[in-house]
């Protein structure tokens, strides 16, 4: 079987080396005309996309925006090399005002209910070495606002993401889990086959975020692939006060690309309100397969 986690290593360390300078701008929403949210405690708006320009203005965390275009240029704070957007947004009497932000101080995306506001930014990208690898690591914090856009809760964790950029995020219900009133998912995935999906879970109380067990997804048409899907109690097959992941590996064998063998197990946590724990790996269970 395919050694798929070291895979992943020399993929991460490939694209870390094959540019110099990186641009991480493909972390954020590349359209035009699209509404956005400002993801840093404070930030400044320039007349221009750069720097030194002219101060326009202050905006804070969780305020909404239209991105209007971004630019070529770009700027590196905290390891972040990212473009500048140019932005619409009312000011507190209703004006409508524009300017330029560096796209570092924007939120991924957000999620916006009558009561909270769950957003995702990317305060800092460091290069480290791994078993002689070099990788980069995101620091990415989940945050949530009330409805005066006041920060309740947030948490923070280093993931390396590298060539994973496509980032989607979603409230998916509390699943069955007790002590939960919503589940924040988001994901950065690839647009090229060998790029894998990697899922983060966070269980909102009301008050905290609790993390979650993560789950990865990865495949190379014809080659191999690697899933792994959870079970939440309220789901098909599922049961109260335990998650379950399916994982199932698969390598193909000869040469048509038909014939693959297969392992398949299931991972079980349990849930107590706080904390997913885990409990066991099911044994593993190997086949051969046809895909069409």
């Amino acid at each position: 079987m395919r050694n798929y986690f070291s895979f992943l290593l020399i993929l991460s360390s490939f694209f870390s080396y094959s540019q110099e300078e990186m641009n991480h701008s493909g972390y954020w929403n590349q359209y035009e005309n699209v509404k956005a949210m400002i993801g840093a405690k404070n930030c400044y708006i320039r007349s221009e996309a750069s720097a030194g320009s002219t101060l326009l203005d202050s905006l804070q965390l969780g305020k909404p925006v239209t991105i209007l275009n971004r630019t070529e240029n770009t700027l590196k704070i905290k390891g972040i090399n990212v473009s500048w957007a140019e932005i619409q947004y009312e000011d507190a009497a209703g004006k409508v005002k524009s300017g330029f932000v560096w796209q570092g101080f924007l939120a991924l995306d957000y999620v916006k209910t009558k009561q909270y506001v769950f957003l995702t930014t990317i305060d800092k990208i460091e290069k480290k070495q791994i078993e002689g690898y070099e990788s980069e690591y995101c620091s990415i914090t989940v945050k949530v606002l009330d409805s005066g856009n006041q920060l309740l809760e947030q948490k923070t964790f280093a993931r390396s993401l590298n060539e994973s950029r496509f980032f989607q995020n979603k409230l998916i219900g509390s699943l069955g889990l007790s002590n939960l009133e919503d589940i924040y998912r988001i994901s950065f995935s690839g647009e090229a086959c060998g790029i894998p999906t990697f899922y983060f879970y966070f269980g909102w109380t009301g008050k905290e975020l609790l993390s979650l067990p993560e789950k990865e997804e990865v495949g190379d048409a014809g080659v191999y692939y690697h899933s792994e899907q959870f079970i939440f109690p309220k789901e098909k097959n599922g049961q109260p006060g335990l998650i379950f992941k399916e994982v199932e590996e698969a390598e193909n064998t000869d040469e048509s690309g038909e014939i693959f063998d297969v392992t398949t197990w299931k991972e079980t946590y349990a849930w107590d309100g706080r904390k997913a724990v885990f409990k066991k790996k099911g044994q593993p269970k190997k086949y051969r397969k046809k895909l069409n």
